[in-house]
């Protein structure tokens, strides 16, 4: 008993880094509950064997900086390798990615080309720790800009996660559908307007830490309550939270938390209700962090139509 042949799936997560230490990275759970929660999304993607991973993630003012699109499909990527992520190529289908780009277009989306990003750790690390590595499975790359505002509403991820399904759904393929990103977590460094200056690794570091400590509103504190709002919205198939969740999302969850766009983006496209696998709030750093699935598709004999 295997998966049938044509099917969708939807996995959506924070992308820290389960693979490292508890406490040697700012973005690293010690969770076990979290770190089974990752392994279960694991097991399932393996279970699944996708044709398809469509990857809906972010940037963090890396592989875009001077001009920063909406919405980007990638025809091919190669991965930088910050924050311990991986590096290499992406095995990118180039002709799928442009049929996906001209579709979008095709549905009044403005969807721009993206001939070769050089993506960070919100493509990396989910790639390495979640689909088992950058090649594992064709990978096409759709960015949503999440650290520079204006940034897409939800309304308009999930326009756009639905229009990906649109134009795929005749593939007879299985295809999952992955989010990276949030959730609630405050990130100042992200605001300011970047100078288009190339910096190292080490400079970004530096300069950001810099701006977090003079750009912070003195005792802001975010609650799990904006979280749990969102995971309750991606627990339905019904459209109307969107509106309500999606206002004034860095204010109720910090700047970061527009990560979670890339959330609503795959789970409109792959219209199915995700339950939470695990969730876990850092009440010392406010920061959210949860793993969510939509149920893997009922088994049944494979067979090329």
């Amino acid at each position: 008993m295997v998966i049938p042949e044509a099917a969708e799936m939807t996995i959506c997560l924070s992308h820290a880094d389960p693979q490292e230490a508890q406490g040697t990275a700012p973005f690293v759970s010690g969770s076990p509950r979290l770190h089974a929660a990752w392994e279960r999304a694991r097991h399932q993607v393996r279970g699944f064997a996708p044709d398809i991973v469509v990857f809906f993630g972010t940037d963090h003012r890396r592989a875009f900086r001077e001009v920063i699109p909406t919405v980007a499909v990638a025809l091919s990527a190669s991965a930088r390798g910050d924050r311990g992520g991986p590096v290499g190529e992406y095995r990118v289908p180039g002709h799928l990615s442009r049929t996906v780009a001209a579709g979008l277009v095709d549905r009044e989306i403005d969807a721009a080309i993206a001939y070769h990003p050089h993506l960070d750790h919100a493509f990396g690390l989910t790639a390495r720790d979640l689909l088992g590595g950058l090649s594992t499975y064709p990978i096409i790359p759709v960015f949503l800009n999440t650290a520079s505002p204006p940034v897409p509403t939800f309304r308009r991820a999930a326009a756009i996660g639905h229009a990906v399904h649109e134009v795929l759904v005749e593939s007879r393929a299985r295809i999952l559908y992955v989010g990276s990103g949030g959730l609630t977590h405050d990130l100042p460094g992200f605001y300011p307007l970047d100078d288009g200056i190339n910096r190292t690794e080490e400079e970004l570091n530096v300069r950001n830490a810099r701006l977090n400590s003079e750009l912070r509103i003195p005792g802001l504190r975010f609650t799990s309550e904006w979280d749990h709002e969102l995971l309750a919205g991606l627990a339905t198939t019904d459209h109307a939270w969107l509106d309500s969740t999606g206002k004034d999302i860095a204010r109720r969850g910090g700047n970061g938390a527009n990560e979670a766009i890339t959330w609503v983006a795959a789970w409109a496209a792959g219209q199915a209700p995700l339950a939470t696998l695990a969730y876990e709030f850092d009440e010392e750093n406010s920061r959210g962090m949860a793993v969510v699935a939509s149920e893997p598709p009922n088994s049944v004999p494979r067979g090329r139509v």
